[in-house]
């Protein structure tokens, strides 16, 4: 029993530990979520320009696109 509680209570921990980091990354909310292959090129997706993905040396991605989350009403 004792064994028991000493994991249950491990994996409580490990559980809130990951929450609470992941409420403190806020860089995460603003993240762009882009397909394989996109910009690859040309240094990775640094943001979005009109439904396209914008790569980091400027360019737009000629087949990738972004889309709004609808709930939050960021670009994903």
């Amino acid at each position: 029993m004792k064994k028991f509680l000493f994991v249950f209570s491990l994996i409580a921990f490990f559980c809130l530990g990951v929450q609470i980091y992941s409420n403190q990354t806020s860089v995460y909310d603003e993240c762009l979520i882009a397909g394989r292959g996109c910009c690859s090129r040309h240094g990775g997706v640094c943001g979005c320009s009109g439904g396209r993905s914008k790569c980091c040396d400027g360019t737009l991605s000629p087949t990738c696109q972004c889309f709004m989350d609808e709930n939050k009403g960021m670009q994903l």
